[in-house]
């Protein structure tokens, strides 16, 4: 039976699993049938009534089968009663299997909830995405020129403003201080309201820094006498403040540099500018790629700013810097939106799928039992995640569920603000996490970098990294060079990284006897029990054999391990691990050196550990092992931090 068949405004009754089910008039088919259905729930979170509210749907491979869809979620309907609702898909990456799509909610009552269904799987059904039916203003710029009716446009000095293929650009091509070029819409919009627009930078001249980029709302009657916009500045964007004037044009505030949008020129990016009214109080928020900045948010008083509280219009400028330096180029701009806001958005929580086609698939098919491993005091069972995709909040929650309390990440200079959600989701519910470092067959410099760029994180954000976890290689055929090239990276680690614990692996095929020796100056060891060769070890006794010299070294020195274990990647729907991590657990019981135990998804560190590093002479060494490298650089690791 199907969920629906519906051609063009019809509204048809089925009945499924002999009840009746109404469908809403599903429009601009183009034919066909919709095999599929998923119940989504609002719940409103701000004590405010919510009308005509535009909420996130985000979809991933936890939540949603991108088979069952077309290429592009062309055939995604959302509907609410015998109503369709209007939608506008922001992103839809079948590959990576991740997707945004914004649903305009009719209307949600205040700290209530509301239902909706999403409909999918028709082959036939075209495309109604629309982000001018779903937003209060859309602009995707797909003309020749800015929209008539959109835009007011202002420019000076050798300021352009430009149309290319799909991307509106603010030009200032002369290193000359009063080049300008800027726009802002034509409409007006009331206080709580979010100007989001997706945009990156490009530096045509000598000057790294490129053009200032600054977006935000400006006052209706004159966009000179009050305004809250952010400014984004020099290179990567390292810069972002505040420029803020009030109403009555005799007081301005400019912020100190609050964060970093750390964006390579040329890289497509979302911000996102909120101005919203709480307790009386007019308040200001940051967005980047969908995820509030904390360290951005202020509330307005009346010597900072008091911004029009009617009627703002939407603002986005680039300009040069005045020491006319050649700081040339443009910012493009590939859609700009405005939405509504309150201060606490609604949560979307999305439900089972339904359709004849996953009842027939899973008759026959029982519920796989997750792993669910009791975690005796002072016991860690941690997970490497090279990936955080598919890591959601509900995914989250399944890990704590299941006895998991830390998460090493693979950390890179360029993803640690990326990883600020995946973070705060992970502390909320009761999980560490370490940042993984791995060199990349790079130098010893580039985790230091990475390090530092983690302390700069960790004293600006309120989702701090809990420690460092690192793999290394030993990029040389010279023990002793690369001894001292590895102690002399982590010196520099210690310094750059501040107090931080370091975790470091020990490969499998290391067989020294100085652990005992170096294990004083290190916070604690993850015995590995696989390698980048294919081989990894999955039962109880096999493993306690492979490790039993280097835990005896560890206990001798009194000092404490995890046990590394590879699974297979169905890992939270395994009896094989939760056994094997609760024999390994019953083992150990009574050791205290042994901590607990860490596993990883084989496929995704085959995928990592196949990176390499060149010699001076040109060979290269896997970049997870370095066993004499190892060696020695754990005897440098902790000496700062334990003396």
């Amino acid at each position: 039976m199907r969920i629906c068949t519906l051609k063009y405004s019809l509204i048809v009754l089925l009945f499924i699993v002999g009840s009746t089910h109404v469908c809403a008039a599903l429009t601009y088919s183009g034919g066909g049938e919709w095999e599929y259905s998923t119940e989504i729930t609002i719940k409103e979170n701000s004590g405010q009534d919510l009308t005509n509210y535009q909420v996130p749907v985000v979809l991933n491979s936890s939540n949603f089968d991108f088979s069952r869809a077309q290429a592009g979620g062309q055939d995604l309907r959302f509907t609410s009663g015998d109503k369709q609702l209007q939608h506008w898909v922001e992103e839809w990456n079948t590959q990576s299997k991740k997707a945004t799509v914004w649903v305009r909610i009719p209307s949600v009552a205040s700290g209530g909830t509301t239902r909706i269904q999403m409909h999918y799987g028709n082959p036939l059904a075209a495309d109604i995405s629309s982000g001018t039916s779903t937003f209060q203003f859309f602009d995707d710029f797909s003309s020749n020129n800015l929209a008539f009716g959109n835009w007011d446009q202002f420019t000076t000095g050798g300021g352009q403003i430009r149309v290319v293929s799909g991307t509106a650009r603010l030009i200032v091509p002369d290193y000359h201080p009063a080049d300008i070029a800027r726009i802002k819409t034509t409409d007006n919009f009331p206080i709580n309201s979010v100007f989001v627009v997706k945009r990156k930078k490009v530096t045509t001249g000598t000057d790294s820094r490129g053009p200032v980029i600054v977006q935000g709302f400006v006052d209706s009657r004159n966009e000179d006498r009050s305004y809250m916009l952010v400014s984004t500045e020099f290179l990567n964007e390292a810069s972002v403040k505040w420029v803020i004037r009030n109403s009555t044009a005799s007081t301005s505030f400019t912020s100190s540099d609050l964060t970093n949008l750390n964006t390579a020129e040329d890289t497509w990016y979302t911000t996102g500018v909120a101005w919203y009214l709480e307790d009386e109080t007019g308040k200001v928020a940051f967005f980047r790629n969908g995820v509030r900045d904390s360290k951005m948010d202020l509330t307005t008083t009346e010597r900072a700013n008091n911004l029009n509280l009617i009627n703002v219009k939407a603002y986005l400028s680039a300009r040069t810097y005045p020491d006319v330096s050649d700081n040339t180029g443009y910012a493009a701009f590939d859609h700009a939106y405005v939405r509504k806001f309150v201060p606490e958005e609604p949560t979307v929580t999305i439900g089972k799928v339904a359709g004849a086609a996953v009842q027939e698939n899973t008759t026959d098919v029982s519920e796989p039992v997750k792993i669910n491993v009791t975690v005796p005091g002072g016991v860690i069972n941690a997970v490497r995640v090279f990936d955080t995709t598919t890591y959601d909040a509900s995914l989250m929650k399944e890990l704590n569920a299941s006895g998991f309390n830390l998460i090493m990440v693979r950390t890179t200079a360029d993803n640690i603000w990326g990883l600020e959600r995946f973070v705060k989701a992970a502390h909320e519910n009761g999980i560490q996490v370490y940042a993984m470092l791995i060199r990349d067959g790079g130098s010893s410099g580039s985790i230091t970098d990475t390090a530092q760029q983690i302390a700069d994180y960790n004293n600006k954000s309120l989702a701090r990294f809990d420690g460092i976890n690192i793999a290394l290689n030993p990029c040389s055929e010279d023990p002793d060079e690369a001894c001292e090239d590895n102690l002399a990276m982590l010196e520099d680690l210690r310094a750059s990284s501040g107090s931080l614990p370091v975790a470091v692996d020990v490969p499998v095929s290391y067989d020294r006897s100085e652990l005992q020796e170096v294990s004083e100056n290190v916070e604690f060891f993850i015995l590995l029990t696989y390698d980048e060769q294919g081989t990894y070890l999955n039962d109880t006794a096999t493993i306690v054999d492979s490790v039993s010299a280097k835990m005896g070294e560890i206990r001798g020195a009194g000092e404490n391990a995890l046990i590394g274990i590879a699974v297979d990647e169905d890992y939270m729907t395994d009896t094989q691990v939760q056994e094997l991590i609760e024999g390994l657990q019953d083992y150990y019981s009574e050791d205290t050196a042994f901590m607990g135990t860490s596993i990883v998804v084989f496929s995704e560190y085959q995928e990592y550990s196949e990176v390499t590093a060149e010699t001076d002479e040109g060979r290269t060494i896997p970049a997870f092992t370095g066993i004499i490298a190892v060696t020695m650089l754990l005897a440098g690791a902790y000496v700062v931090r334990k003396r």
